[in-house]
């Protein structure tokens, strides 16, 4: 009886779920509708994303700093294949003086050249499709962890080194110049590092890694299901960032030339859940998981200037939906959280960058997880929670020597211990995805210094030296919330409590990456890293020393016709 019981109620929340999921997808179906009958005319053919590490990154942000494609809002990743070349289309080339930033330029033009050609013609496809595939053969080595990402001790191990399999479809069908359903999935060999969890067979994995539909325009954009985020102007982000994996989302965007608005659902992982006193032997139950973010920029000053304000909140529960007093864009949720006394775990952050004039750009951001303000009793002693990173990046920095194609940046980041955390009961309102943090991947309690050069010996060739210093503390969003505030034996609302930052015995961390980069055309590269790395205090403890020589190869090659349906 009890099991009979027990399926039932299964097949109840099943059915509970199902029937949510249905209208959540009805209503997201008419906003699409009804933005097509109301702005027909500011339509693309667009909606197509590059995804998370694709080279076509790099390109773009050097071209930025060099004071081009100022039309893109490079705070909010990933961009849009007709974004890109909106912004080639406006730039003057004619006045550009040195080769290599031509270079640059003709690399994404061979990449979007049908988004260029629908552009200048103003003629898109009724209905076309872009098939593409693009087969890679990586190698790697390793004895240990990156030492730019923080995992679980589970997904520390290190890797062999013999070649592996990884093949990459994609799938775009655009519709006029409205709409775009696209589909990109992967096969690859077991033991090829990746962030994102799939489970084994045959000797291999699978996953799909973006699949959704969208509503491209000017003005208005809508993104119903799994892509990429990444938002911050750093090498990695401190608020969502693209190591953590595709979420699963809808994401609505207002879009003009001086301000963007950014709004996210997202469902995250079910995490499980047990509550206190819980027979070890009970039925499993799952928390479930969802993040909301929004986020307003400005392009000032020929986009000199760009300012970004955003917040997020993440929340959950057994068998809890969405709830609409966070998912509303114009809410502000620490003052919900206050005034319903509710357990949630909202985060606030502000992104600056600043283009003095071309060739440098500075930037910066800051992040408030908590903040005391008021100490009137023992658990107010508990550390203010924040991170923050500010970087330089610097084009053509022999220029004086009459050199082309040289850059360098610094970036420094920080994160204080317990940031991004949650305390155990509510632990499934940690920053984290499947395993990964959402944030920076480095998580909670750690600081970091990365310097780095590259330069383009030429079109087809980039070399790049980088060194990485990371001091990772105790403090881990995989472990306990600590609070040793509470001890009213050793503190007191009179001496306070402070701790360093990092937190406890520091593993630091030096790693230096010799890079190289070969790309003869748009459909074929190869890359090759070497990087030795040295962990003193390895694992946070005192004394223990560990290195380790890390190699990684990759050598892709990807067609990606476009073919027309009618």
């Amino acid at each position: 009886m009890f099991s009979l019981n027990c399926i039932f109620l299964k097949t109840n929340l099943v059915t509970k779920l199902q029937r949510r999921l249905s209208r959540l997808a009805t209503f997201f179906v008419a906003i699409l509708l009804v933005f097509a009958t109301f702005f027909p005319r500011s339509l693309q053919a667009g909606g197509e994303t590059f995804p998370a590490g694709h080279w076509a990154y790099d390109i773009i942000d050097q071209l930025i700093v060099r004071g081009y494609l100022t039309r893109l809002y490079d705070v909010a990743r990933p961009y849009e294949r007709v974004d890109v070349a909106r912004a080639i289309l406006e730039t003057d080339k004619f006045t550009i003086e040195d080769r290599v930033t031509l270079w640059l330029f003709n690399k994404l033009e061979q990449e979007l050249d049908d988004e260029l050609g629908w552009l200048r013609d103003e003629v898109f496809p009724k209905a076309a499709v872009r098939i593409a595939a693009r087969p890679e053969l990586i190698v790697e080595r390793r004895e240990g962890p990156r030492p730019d990402l923080q995992l679980p001790p589970e997904n520390q191990s290190g890797i062999d080194l013999r070649p592996r399999f990884r093949g990459r479809g994609r799938l775009s069908l655009y519709f006029d110049r409205d709409f775009v359903i696209y589909n990109a999935s992967i096969v690859q060999q077991a033991g090829v590092f990746d962030l994102v969890p799939a489970r084994p067979y045959a000797g291999a994995t699978a996953y799909t890694e973006q699949a959704f539909f969208a509503y491209h325009g000017e003005l208005f954009r809508v993104k119903l299901g799994r892509d990429y985020v990444n938002w911050g102007y750093g090498r990695y982000s401190l608020s969502l960032s693209n190591t953590a994996g595709p979420l699963d989302q809808l994401m609505l965007q207002l879009n003009t030339k001086t301000l963007r608005f950014t709004y996210i659902i997202a469902m995250l992982d079910k995490v499980e859940y047990r509550e206190e006193g819980t027979p070890s032997g009970a039925i499993q139950s799952y928390a479930e998981r969802y993040l909301t973010a929004i986020r307003f920029d400005l392009n000032l000053f020929s986009s000199k200037l760009r300012l970004g304000l955003w917040q997020g909140v993440l929340y959950g529960g057994r068998n809890r939906s969405l709830d609409l007093r966070y998912i509303n864009p114009f809410s502000v949720i620490y003052g919900e959280q206050f005034n319903q006394r509710e357990e949630i775990n909202p985060i606030v952050g502000a992104d600056l960058s600043i283009f003095p004039f071309n060739g440098i750009n500075i930037y910066g951001s800051f992040v408030v997880d908590d903040w005391q303000f008021n100490i009137v009793d023992q658990t107010a002693l508990e550390p203010n929670l924040w991170s923050g990173q500010i970087g330089i990046r610097a084009a053509n920095v022999l220029y004086p020597l009459g050199i082309y194609g040289t850059d360098a940046f610094i970036e420094i980041s920080r994160a204080i211990n317990r940031t991004y955390h949650q305390r155990q009961f509510n632990r499934y309102q940690r920053w984290i995805f499947n395993t990964n943090p959402l944030a920076h991947p480095l998580g909670t309690d750690f600081e970091s210094l990365e310097l780095g050069l590259s330069h383009w010996a030429f079109k087809q060739f980039r070399v790049s030296a980088s060194v990485l210093f990371v001091g990772k503390g105790e403090g881990s969003l995989y472990g306990p919330f600590t609070e040793p505030w509470l001890d009213t034996t050793r503190y007191n609302l009179q001496t306070g409590y402070s701790e360093p930052a990092p937190f406890g015995i520091v593993e630091r961390r030096t790693a230096l990456t010799i890079g190289f980069f070969y790309q003869p055309s748009n459909a074929f590269n190869a890359e090759l890293n070497l990087t030795p790395v040295w962990r003193y205090n390895a694992n946070n403890i005192e004394g223990a020393r560990l290195n380790d020589f890390q190699i990684f190869l990759r050598v892709l090659f990807e067609i990606q016709p476009v073919l027309s349906l009618f």
